[in-house]
C-alpha cells in the first residue's frame, strides 16, 4: 500500500491541474530559463503552474520566469507587486492598458 501511495503522489506532482477560477482555459506553455510554466488567463487574473521538474526551486528564482512567463503567453505586463504564490503555484495580475 505504501509503494501504491508513493506512486500516486509521484504522478499527481506533475499535474498542471488549475485554480477552479481557470478551469476550462487551455494553457498555454511557455518556458523560460530551463522552467516551464502552463499559464492561464482570465481577465486581468494569470497563474503559471510550473510543470518542470527542478532541484529545490526557489521562488527567487521561479517568480520572475513566472511573471515573465505570464508576460509572454498573456501579451501584457504582470502588475507590480501582484505575484503571489510558491515554487510550483504562481498568480498575478496582469495590465494590459486597456
Amino acid at each position: 500500500m505504501r509503494n501504491v501511495m508513493f506512486t500516486l503522489a509521484l504522478l499527481l506532482a506533475g499535474c498542471d491541474s488549475p485554480h477552479p477560477e481557470f478551469m476550462g482555459i487551455k494553457p498555454k506553455v511557455i518556458t523560460v530559463a530551463g522552467s516551464t510554466f502552463a499559464v492561464r488567463i482570465k481577465g486581468e487574473k494569470a497563474e503559471a503552474i510550473r510543470t518542470s521538474r527542478e532541484m529545490v526551486p526557489k521562488i527567487g528564482e521561479i517568480f520572475p520566469k513566472a511573471a515573465a512567463a505570464i508576460e509572454i503567453a498573456s501579451g501584457c505586463r504582470v502588475k507590480a507587486n501582484s505575484v503571489k504564490g510558491d515554487a510550483a503555484y504562481v498568480r498575478a495580475r496582469i495590465d494590459c492598458g486597456g
